[in-house]
């Protein structure tokens, strides 16, 4: 291999840093001039795609089994072609075939610039049963995923994760995904990224793998938004970077929830979960950044008060001075983590969710039948922050060969 990521990003006028205090090359990119194409795996409901749309890729094929995410995909963006496979399930990772893909789109192997995707992040999540691999159900579809990037063997990839996958207890699959990825030919760079580090009002953190072939490293995006001034310079003094630029720091769910036009809480799928008297009476107690634990005893549920339960977001209150937490698949339910609202005693909604996952307003989420509250916070919740997605795109088409 040969290290290709300085010529080019030097040749489209971006700039690299290499980190002094870890093993990383940031890069940020320039103004560039050409544009790319995507196919895109386990596509959801499109906040990976919107992000690289806006990074200058064209998504060519999608390949998604989830009904309320493929009538959302063919309402948005009907040119963005979803692929069924062989299989009973349309849309089934594991029936599809990469030689019938590309003979569909009129490409040839090596030809696609970019594969992205995130196998489901169940077993891999700190939250629930924690089964990895071992998960019956969608516990080896990060195989499935190398499967695809072999039969495509595009310029370059993105494989996304919840942050739980860079835990010891899956080195297991790491190590099948370096080993047989590089020995595809990439180059290869896993980070852990925080979303709000790139403009999304949320922190989430998620584990991503780079992949360029031919290449001996590949740069991550250099962080544009920071906490606070003193990081921001704490992370340019390490990589040699000029201080006296402006800082620009963390989005805020205050700001961000301002940005919500009033036609889009209009819409059917802006939905808002009820609260009974009870619940509504307990909101009052929390303030901003506050949790259950200081409602009176005497107005909580028992398993509340058992002192077994442990939960440190648990009907938490959002402060609208700082990014969000992890927008979750049930952020609408108070209960089920820090999702009151700041200002008022309810749960989010599912526009302010998709707003906090950077979803541009016009984006509408659909169902394959009646809209659910359930249906769309499923999708929104499990969606890659539409910006961090603008990022990674971005710092790989900076990179990817012509």
């Amino acid at each position: 291999m040969s290290v290709l990521v300085r010529e080019k990003a030097e040749s489209s006028a971006s700039k690299l840093y290499r980190d002094s205090g870890s093993n990383f090359t940031y890069i940020e990119p320039g103004i560039l001039s050409r544009s790319g194409t995507v196919l895109s795996l386990f596509s959801g409901a499109g906040g990976f795609d919107l992000g690289l749309e806006q990074a200058c890729f064209e998504t060519v094929g999608c390949i998604e089994m989830d009904p309320n995410c493929r009538a959302t995909l063919a309402f948005n963006r009907p040119q963005w072609k979803l692929f069924d496979g062989d299989g009973a399930i349309p849309g089934d990772v594991r029936s599809v075939d990469p030689a019938q893909v590309l003979a569909n789109l009129g490409m040839k192997r090596g030809v696609l610039d970019l594969v992205v995707g995130g196998p489901p992040c169940q077993p891999f999540s700190n939250l629930g049963k924690k089964t990895g691999s071992d998960d019956e159900r969608n516990g080896d579809l990060y195989a499935e995923y190398v499967r695809m990037v072999t039969g495509f063997l595009p310029k370059g990839f993105i494989f996304e994760n919840v942050e739980g996958l860079a835990q010891a207890r899956h080195n297991p699959v790491r190590e099948y995904l370096f080993r047989e990825l590089s020995g595809l030919g990439y180059g290869l760079t896993s980070h852990v990224f925080t979303s709000a580090d790139y403009g999304d009002p949320q922190i989430r953190k998620r584990f991503v793998i780079l992949g360029i072939l031919n290449v001996e490293t590949v740069a991550i995006p250099l962080p544009q938004y920071f906490e606070s001034e003193s990081k921001r310079d704490q992370l340019f003094r390490r990589i040699g970077k000029d201080l006296r630029s402006p800082v620009r720091l963390w989005r805020t769910l205050g700001d961000t929830l301002e940005t919500i036009p009033t036609e889009r809480l209009q819409r059917a799928d802006c939905i808002q979960m009820g609260v009974s008297e009870i619940v509504e009476r307990r909101m009052r107690f929390v303030k901003p950044g506050e949790n259950f634990r200081v409602v009176p005893h005497d107005q909580l549920p028992a398993c509340w008060t058992s002192g077994k339960h442990q939960g440190h977001d648990t009907f938490g209150r959002l402060r609208s001075d700082r990014p969000s937490v992890t927008i979750r698949t049930s952020a609408y339910n108070a209960s089920k983590g820090r999702f009151i609202h700041p200002t008022e005693n309810r749960g989010l909604n599912t526009a302010e969710m998709a707003a906090l996952q950077s979803f541009p307003h016009d984006f509408e989420f659909k169902c394959a039948g009646k809209p659910t509250l359930v249906g769309i916070g499923r999708m929104i919740g499990n969606a890659v922050p539409v910006n961090l997605a603008r990022a990674l795109g971005g710092a790989m088409i900076a990179q990817l060969p012509r």
